[in-house]
This record gives C-alpha cells, structure tokens and sequence, in this order.
C-alpha cells in the first residue's frame, strides 16, 4: 500500500490528532497490508513512547519510528482483544486494550480521541470476530448441509429398494 492511499484512508476515518507521530504515518505503508483498511488512528503514550495507534479492520498497531533509524512495531490480532476501557482527564485521557493475561495501557491521547479510539477497537474488534464466526458456520454448515443430503439419499434409496420388495411379494401372491 502507498503514501497516498494511507492518507486517503486516514482522512476517511476523520483522523485529527497525529501530534509528534508524522515519521510513523510516512512508515504506514511498510506495515499495513494491501488488504487491511484503517479505521482510526490517533497518538498516545506506550512503553514510555510516543506512538502512532492504529486501529484496523484485524489489527491494532502501535508504532514507533526511532529518531534516526528504524520502527518498532506491536500488534494485537482483532480476534485476540477481550475488552477495551477507556478514561478521560483535564487535558489527556487513557485507553486499555485486554487481550489474554495481557492488559496495554496507551497514555497522554488527546481527550478528544479517547472515546472514538475506544469505541471504534471495540466495533472492529466485534465485526472482526462475527466475521470469522460466520465463515466457521458457513464451512460447517456445508460440510454438514452435503452430509445431510447423502444420508437422506441413502435411506431414500434403502426405501425404495425395500418397497420394490415388497411390490413384487404381493404381485407374486396374486
């Protein structure tokens, strides 16, 4: 994915605060798959950094560009998130992200993000999981729906078989 198509993507999602995190949106299309869609991104505080938090349609990346050289890169899969809380203060506010034993707490995001951040993790996090849901059942419900018809098929034609038997008992005592 390229530069432009980033920006395109994150002035979609009404992105407003990239405060000190422009090296990592120019890093962005080394790590955002061509099949992934940005859903928001805003900065914040992780691991005693300031980081460019990335929600996606199956992931949250929080990215870090060095001052010289090279990026630091931490995701968790949408499928992996089991609760999102948030908190505002004066001026900042907070936004947790559960995922297994692991809690990843995200500091100093302006206020006026928090709560968008929070709730669109939440959403994608959801639709990410009735999506994968939803596949399972399909796969399942064809394996079982073709399983289904073979059996029927195979009594029917037990049926049949033994009507004929009986048809040709009664033929042969008239």
């Amino acid at each position: 994915m390229d530069l432009e198509t980033i920006i395109k993507q994150l002035e979609k999602a009404n992105v407003t605060d990239t405060f000190g995190t422009k090296k990592e949106i120019k890093a962005l299309p080394e790590i955002i798959n061509d099949d992934e869609t940005i859903l928001y991104a805003t900065s914040g505080f992780f691991e005693g950094n300031t980081v460019l938090i990335v929600c996606t349609n199956s992931r949250i990346l929080f990215i870090d560009k060095g001052l010289i050289y090279g990026v630091k890169s931490y995701e968790i899969p949408l499928d992996m998130v089991n609760g999102v809380s948030y908190s505002i203060g004066l001026v900042f506010g907070k936004v947790s992200v559960v995922n297994g034993a692991i809690t990843n707490e995200i500091d100093n995001i302006d206020k006026k993000t928090v709560s968008i951040l929070a709730d669109t993790i939440k959403k994608a996090a959801n639709d990410y999981k009735n999506k994968l849901n939803q596949s399972t059942i399909s796969s399942n419900v064809n394996t079982t729906d073709s399983d289904s018809i073979t059996q029927l098929l195979n009594v029917n034609s037990e049926i049949l078989h033994e009507l004929k038997a009986i048809r040709h008992l009664l033929e042969k005592d008239s």
